[in-house]
Protein backbone atom coordinates (compact mmCIF):
# COMPACT_ATOMS: atom_id res chain seq x y z
CA UNK A 1 0.00 0.00 0.00
CA UNK A 2 0.63 3.35 -0.58
CA UNK A 3 0.00 6.36 1.58
CA UNK A 4 0.31 9.97 0.67
CA UNK A 5 0.02 12.66 3.25
CA UNK A 6 0.71 16.76 3.33
CA UNK A 7 3.35 17.51 5.49
CA UNK A 8 1.00 18.90 8.35
CA UNK A 9 -0.82 14.99 8.20
CA UNK A 10 2.47 12.73 7.97
CA UNK A 11 3.13 11.99 11.16
CA UNK A 12 -0.53 11.16 12.14
CA UNK A 13 -0.21 8.52 8.50
CA UNK A 14 3.06 7.60 9.96
CA UNK A 15 1.55 6.61 13.51
CA UNK A 16 -1.91 4.97 11.78
CA UNK A 17 0.24 3.10 9.22
CA UNK A 18 3.56 1.93 10.42
CA UNK A 19 4.96 2.21 6.94
CA UNK A 20 8.50 0.31 6.70
CA UNK A 21 9.31 3.43 3.81
CA UNK A 22 8.60 6.95 3.83
CA UNK A 23 9.56 9.55 0.93
CA UNK A 24 9.52 12.86 1.93
CA UNK A 25 9.49 15.78 -0.74
CA UNK A 26 10.76 18.64 0.77
CA UNK A 27 12.01 22.18 -0.01
CA UNK A 28 15.66 23.47 1.39
CA UNK A 29 14.12 24.64 4.80
CA UNK A 30 11.42 22.24 5.24
CA UNK A 31 11.80 20.00 8.33
CA UNK A 32 10.85 16.16 8.85
CA UNK A 33 8.82 15.29 11.32
CA UNK A 34 10.96 13.81 14.22
CA UNK A 35 8.54 10.14 14.37
CA UNK A 36 10.33 9.61 10.81
CA UNK A 37 13.85 9.14 13.10
CA UNK A 38 12.80 6.13 14.05
CA UNK A 39 13.11 4.52 10.43
CA UNK A 40 16.40 3.04 9.52
CA UNK A 41 17.82 5.87 7.22
CA UNK A 42 18.06 4.00 3.76
CA UNK A 43 14.20 3.84 4.37
CA UNK A 44 13.67 7.43 4.60
CA UNK A 45 14.45 9.20 1.21
CA UNK A 46 14.75 12.51 1.08
CA UNK A 47 13.98 14.58 -1.67
CA UNK A 48 15.21 17.29 -1.23
CA UNK A 49 14.98 20.78 -3.60
CA UNK A 50 13.00 22.30 -6.84
CA UNK A 51 10.73 19.56 -8.36
CA UNK A 52 9.62 22.04 -11.05
CA UNK A 53 13.18 22.56 -13.05
CA UNK A 54 15.20 19.34 -14.15
CA UNK A 55 17.25 17.15 -12.02
CA UNK A 56 20.80 18.27 -13.04
CA UNK A 57 22.69 14.99 -11.43
CA UNK A 58 20.37 12.72 -13.52
CA UNK A 59 22.08 13.86 -16.71
CA UNK A 60 25.36 13.02 -15.10
CA UNK A 61 24.29 9.59 -14.05
CA UNK A 62 24.76 10.47 -10.00
CA UNK A 63 22.54 10.19 -7.22
CA UNK A 64 19.75 11.01 -8.87
CA UNK A 65 15.89 11.11 -7.72
CA UNK A 66 14.34 8.99 -10.42
CA UNK A 67 17.18 6.08 -9.46
CA UNK A 68 16.05 6.10 -5.67
CA UNK A 69 13.03 5.82 -6.13
CA UNK A 70 12.99 3.23 -9.27
CA UNK A 71 15.63 1.21 -6.52
CA UNK A 72 13.13 1.73 -3.37
CA UNK A 73 10.66 -0.02 -5.55
CA UNK A 74 12.97 -2.79 -6.15
CA UNK A 75 13.52 -2.94 -2.33
CA UNK A 76 10.11 -3.13 -1.87
CA UNK A 77 9.16 -5.47 -4.40
CA UNK A 78 11.74 -7.96 -2.70
CA UNK A 79 10.17 -7.79 0.88
CA UNK A 80 8.24 -10.45 2.48
CA UNK A 81 4.40 -10.55 2.39
CA UNK A 82 2.63 -8.60 3.52
CA UNK A 83 4.67 -5.82 2.34
CA UNK A 84 5.35 -2.91 4.49
CA UNK A 85 3.34 0.25 3.61
CA UNK A 86 4.78 3.53 1.62
CA UNK A 87 4.14 7.14 3.02
CA UNK A 88 4.93 9.77 0.67
CA UNK A 89 4.09 13.22 1.75
CA UNK A 90 5.08 16.76 0.54
CA UNK A 91 4.01 20.24 1.94
CA UNK A 92 0.61 20.19 0.08
CA UNK A 93 0.13 16.17 -0.88
CA UNK A 94 -1.31 17.33 -4.17
CA UNK A 95 2.15 17.74 -6.69
CA UNK A 96 4.79 16.00 -5.68
CA UNK A 97 4.00 13.61 -3.50
CA UNK A 98 0.94 12.42 -6.02
CA UNK A 99 3.91 12.35 -8.82
CA UNK A 100 6.34 10.24 -6.64
CA UNK A 101 3.30 7.99 -5.81
CA UNK A 102 2.35 7.47 -9.39
CA UNK A 103 6.31 6.73 -10.31
CA UNK A 104 6.57 4.32 -7.38
CA UNK A 105 3.16 2.48 -9.03
CA UNK A 106 4.64 2.46 -12.54
CA UNK A 107 7.65 1.12 -10.83
CA UNK A 108 6.35 -1.40 -8.93
CA UNK A 109 3.89 -2.63 -11.48
CA UNK A 110 6.07 -2.71 -14.21
CA UNK A 111 4.31 -3.36 -16.89
CA UNK A 112 0.81 -1.51 -15.71
CA UNK A 113 -0.55 0.14 -18.17
CA UNK A 114 0.30 4.13 -17.34
CA UNK A 115 -2.86 5.28 -17.73
CA UNK A 116 -4.78 2.47 -15.66
CA UNK A 117 -2.22 3.27 -13.29
CA UNK A 118 -3.04 7.39 -13.30
CA UNK A 119 -6.82 7.10 -13.32
CA UNK A 120 -5.93 4.94 -10.06
CA UNK A 121 -4.34 7.33 -8.31
CA UNK A 122 -6.82 10.09 -9.90
CA UNK A 123 -9.87 8.23 -8.55
CA UNK A 124 -8.76 7.80 -4.89
CA UNK A 125 -7.27 11.29 -4.90
CA UNK A 126 -9.32 13.89 -6.96
CA UNK A 127 -6.59 16.80 -6.17
CA UNK A 128 -4.27 14.94 -7.45
CA UNK A 129 -2.05 17.04 -9.54
CA UNK A 130 1.04 14.89 -10.11
CA UNK A 131 4.04 17.21 -10.51
CA UNK A 132 5.15 16.90 -14.77
CA UNK A 133 8.27 17.84 -14.55
CA UNK A 134 9.21 14.49 -11.95
CA UNK A 135 6.73 12.28 -13.92
CA UNK A 136 8.76 13.32 -17.16
CA UNK A 137 12.20 12.42 -15.57
CA UNK A 138 10.46 9.40 -14.54
CA UNK A 139 9.42 8.71 -18.13
CA UNK A 140 12.65 9.03 -20.05
CA UNK A 141 14.54 7.39 -16.58
CA UNK A 142 12.36 4.14 -16.68
CA UNK A 143 11.84 3.94 -21.02
CA UNK A 144 8.30 4.67 -20.96
CA UNK A 145 8.21 6.43 -24.33
CA UNK A 146 6.14 8.95 -22.99
CA UNK A 147 3.61 6.84 -21.40
CA UNK A 148 3.93 8.39 -18.18
CA UNK A 149 3.81 11.56 -19.74
CA UNK A 150 0.46 11.23 -21.51
CA UNK A 151 -1.27 9.78 -18.89
CA UNK A 152 -0.91 12.13 -16.44
CA UNK A 153 -1.91 14.85 -19.29
CA UNK A 154 -4.93 12.51 -20.20
CA UNK A 155 -6.33 13.21 -16.70
CA UNK A 156 -9.36 15.13 -15.94
CA UNK A 157 -8.79 18.41 -14.40
CA UNK A 158 -7.83 17.79 -10.93
CA UNK A 159 -10.44 18.90 -7.76
CA UNK A 160 -9.23 22.29 -6.07
CA UNK A 161 -10.18 21.23 -2.84
CA UNK A 162 -8.52 18.47 -0.74
CA UNK A 163 -11.66 15.93 0.24
CA UNK A 164 -9.10 13.24 2.19
CA UNK A 165 -5.60 14.65 3.75
CA UNK A 166 -4.11 10.86 3.93
CA UNK A 167 -4.85 8.91 1.06
CA UNK A 168 -4.46 5.11 0.54
CA UNK A 169 -3.66 3.30 -2.36
CA UNK A 170 -3.41 0.09 -3.15
CA UNK A 171 -0.20 -1.62 -5.30
CA UNK A 172 -1.17 -4.66 -7.76
CA UNK A 173 2.07 -6.29 -7.45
Amino acid sequence: MIIVSALNCAEAAFERHSPGYVVSVLDRDEPTPPVFDSLAPENHLKLIGDCCRPDRQACAGENNRCRLLVELAGRWRQEADPKPPILIHCHEGAARSMAVAYILLCAIENGGCEKEIAQRLRQAAPHADPNLMLVSEADAFMGRNDRMVEAVLGLCPCSGCVNAPIITLPVAA
